[in-house]
């Protein structure tokens, strides 16, 4: 993913921000808008601007994807806001965000723009939730229920219903509990099973449209293999990880090297916002292996009622190197294997260490100046505003696989499946897993589990917060702050989400949430049963 043959650029595409529609029908000169989620009435009347309102959903779902990416690396341990300026960026931010779209360079809402790219594209309660207060009036429910377009019509809600289950996929997997057009409480469970009709749906529909076809905007290759992949997610978020492999399996099967994107170019409301916060300006530094969390002053962690060790294990992303044998972790902590201390000399060098390690080129950041004079290190994962984000990967799908195989007891197939990743042609070559460690990792589930953490922990450095879907499902072992402390700098208290909770009008305004507590019901880690721990 970090070449130029697996790391996407934007400006060979299209820019979707500027789209009005292409094969429906023209509609030049309808709007003056800068985004086409910027829709007035009129312009969502008639089936000629059909597609205008697909292309204007895919286009708000990827400005809170990226938003919600920059906020992660809070949640993933990656960043810290140490100039005095974007506090609230990485502090564990127990509320989803909400607010315009990338309004600044600080911004980083993204609930308003997942949700209501899906509430764009349906708020029939019939196709959603029975309770909700939806009218039927997306531009899905509007294809199926009032315009007659045929074949496109077909491909235009294939299109759309995979990203419905696309937003409700990230309501599950990042809300603590969930409404739809002011529905009655759904736990993210239910999110998730609802995501999953909806992308049975969408491959219903690319078979009504005569079959396969590749996503618009180079998103993905297969409008199918999309679908499938966003199932096998949400089935491994769900706890259903033998679905999620054969899902897995399917897509892998079918494109060894498969990607999906969240497509960026320049300008307001379509950059990238991880690039633009966390690298180009830098408000944030880079963490290292938190051994200042001091365990014996703060909570046990909840979900196993013991203290946190010290350091705290599965954190620091400063040098991260590999032994030769493969090893990414030491034995007795849990903690990163590193090629160099976590220090420059005088020149900004970095100081190696004599443990024979060597770099792990997937996590990679350089020295700069940030905001308020602090020098810092921040990530080189993108180079320029307009690379696109990965949504979906080929690494992510083997990664899937990995975890299935140890669900089964199958040690020696997760380690082949992490040493298929690490070979591929497209990364430096990284060392596999061999010799005493893979004997090591063969006696033992527990090592294997730790292996994969890390292992994910680092193909997902910066990636839209899908480590961070990883420590929702494996709480046991994968801190979170849980409402205590603050940062190393002692500039911000840390908020403690787990899942976040919804915006607090939610609580104060539906009835059912109101019934349920209202702001008392709020959670910030959900039921247990709601966030498993795997493999035990």
């Amino acid at each position: 993913m970090l070449n130029s043959t697996r790391h996407r650029h934007g400006g060979t595409r299209l820019a979707l921000g500027l789209m009005f529609g292409l094969s429906v029908s023209g509609c030049d000169g309808l709007l003056e808008v800068e985004l086409p989620h910027l829709l007035t009435d009129a312009a969502i009347e008639g089936s000629t601007t059909a597609e205008l309102q697909v292309n204007s959903a895919i286009a708000l779902f990827e400005c809170g994807y990226t938003g919600m990416g920059l906020m992660a690396m809070g949640h993933e341990d990656l960043m810290e806001s140490v100039a005095g300026v974007f506090g609230g960026g990485h502090i564990f931010d127990a509320s989803a965000n909400t607010g315009v779209c990338d309004s600044s360079t600080q911004s980083f809402s993204w609930f308003d723009q997942i949700s209501g790219a899906r509430a764009l594209l349906s708020n029939d309660p019939a196709r959603l939730v029975s309770s909700g207060e939806g009218t039927a009036t997306g531009v899905y429910d509007r294809i199926q229920d009032e315009w007659s377009l045929g074949a496109t019509g077909e491909k235009l809600s294939a299109i759309a219903a995979i990203y419905v289950a696309a937003s409700l996929a990230h309501m599950g997997e990042f809300i603590c509990e969930i409404a739809l057009d002011n529905s009655d409480m759904m736990s993210p469970s239910d999110a998730l099973n609802l995501a999953e009709t909806w992308t049975n749906t969408a491959i219903g529909h690319i078979a009504g449209a005569g079959g396969d076809f590749a996503m618009p905007f180079d998103i993905a290759p297969s409008a199918t293999l999309m679908a499938t992949a966003i199932r096998a997610r949400i089935r491994w978020a769900n706890g259903n990880l033998a679905g999620a492999n054969t899902d897995a399996t399917t897509v892998l099967t079918a494109d060894p090297d498969f990607n999906a994107w969240v497509t960026r170019e320049n300008g307001e409301t379509r950059r990238n916002k991880i690039h633009l916060t966390n690298t180009a300006i830098g408000f944030s530094s880079q963490l290292g292996i938190n051994t200042t969390w001091n365990p014996s002053a703060r909570d046990p962690n909840p979900a196993t009622g013991l203290p946190w060790p010290n350091p705290i294990p599965f954190t620091g992303y400063l040098f991260l190197g590999i032994m030769p044998d493969g090893r990414t972790l030491e034995t007795a902590t849990n903690t990163p294997v590193v090629w160099a201390e976590e220090i420059r000399d005088g020149a900004g060098a970095p100081v190696p260490t004599a443990n024979g390690s060597v770099i792990d080129t997937r996590t990679p950041h350089h020295q700069k100046t940030i905001q308020g004079s602090v020098v810092a290190d921040v990530p080189d994962r993108y180079s320029a505003d307009d690379d696109d984000v990965p949504y979906m990967t080929w690494e992510e799908l083997r990664l899937i696989q990995a975890d299935y195989q140890l669900s089964q007891g199958n040690r020696a197939g997760a380690i082949a499946t992490v040493n298929s990743i690490r070979a591929d042609g497209s990364k430096t070559a990284l060392p596999p897993i061999s010799g005493a460690y893979m004997a090591t990792l063969l006696a033992s589930n527990d090592a294997v589990r730790a292996m994969l953490l890390e292992e994910r922990r680092r193909e997902f450095y910066a990636e839209g917060g899908r480590y961070w879907s990883t420590k929702i499902q494996n709480t046991d072992l994968l801190w979170f702050p849980r409402g205590q402390g603050i940062t190393t700098n002692g500039f911000y208290q840390l908020d403690g989400g787990v899942r976040q909770h919804m915006p607090n009008n939610e609580f104060d305004r539906n009835p059912f949430f109101i019934a349920a507590g209202g702001r008392d019901a709020r959670g910030t880690g959900c039921d247990p049963a709601q966030a498993p721990v795997r493999f035990n």
